[in-house]
């Protein structure tokens, strides 16, 4: 279902962490709302499946951590700074599928106070949800200790995810930052970021630079531009 938005019953013991749970997976969503439910001292105040619905429930049931789950990163640091203006009071922390060492440092820079993986243990979720309101400024991260540290120089292709690999593509093929967030239906800040982790995890300087410590380690998958059209 989409567009489904459910705030809880007021919270008046100001001793519990008020907590709103946005995931566009309904199933994932309820799984989250059930492991808080029962944990002491958190209490879910509303739930949503998308920032749209999120916005009334922030106003109504005034969270103290926001929990918002991700698939894809892309536009995820853009929600962040959109739930922030809406609870700066708030904690917001990320439940990503998956996370990369630039990933953390851009959500880091823009102010989560959390970052899990979607692997982390119930355990983990309920202490993070727990920490972020007492702590003051703290960050709290569960991630693989890989995650934290940068892996640079060149032919790092396990780290290079299946959208970097995508972008890497078409930029051997001389196609333009406009033309590959066309081809690949994103933003082109979104694809700017993409090469700036590409050029980081391959050591490289420029995109000619990227292309061809790509090509010597054998990453680009696709040589000719007219195979995307």
């Amino acid at each position: 279902m989409t567009g489904t938005a459910v705030a809880a019953p007021p919270v008046c013991d100001p001793s519990v962490t008020k907590v709103l749970v946005i995931d566009d997976e309904a199933l994932f969503r309820e799984g989250l709302c059930s492991i808080l439910a029962d944990a002491a001292g958190v209490a879910v105040v509303g739930d949503t499946d998308g920032l749209a619905d999120a916005f009334p429930l922030i106003t109504a049931v005034d969270p103290d951590v926001v929990l918002l789950g991700v698939r894809d990163c892309d536009g995820v640091l853009a929600a962040v700074r959109r739930l922030q203006q809406a609870a700066p009071k708030a904690a917001v922390v990320v439940l990503g599928a998956h996370a990369s060492f630039e990933l953390v440092q851009e959500l880091l820079g823009a102010g989560v106070r959390g970052l899990l993986l979607k692997s982390a243990s119930g355990q983990e979720l309920i202490a993070t949800m727990r920490a972020c309101r007492d702590s003051g400024r703290r960050v709290f991260l569960s991630l693989p200790p890989e995650v934290l540290v940068r892996s640079g120089g060149q032919g790092d292709d396990a780290r290079l995810t299946d959208r970097e690999r995508e972008v890497l593509d078409l930029t051997a093929c001389a196609m333009s930052n406009a033309q590959i967030a066309a081809s690949l239906g994103l933003s082109e800040p979104t694809v700017k970021r993409h090469l700036r982790n590409i050029f980081g995890k391959l050591g490289a300087v420029s995109r000619i630079d990227a292309v061809n410590k790509a090509r010597a380690a054998s990453l680009i998958t696709r040589r000719s531009p007219t195979e995307f059209f």
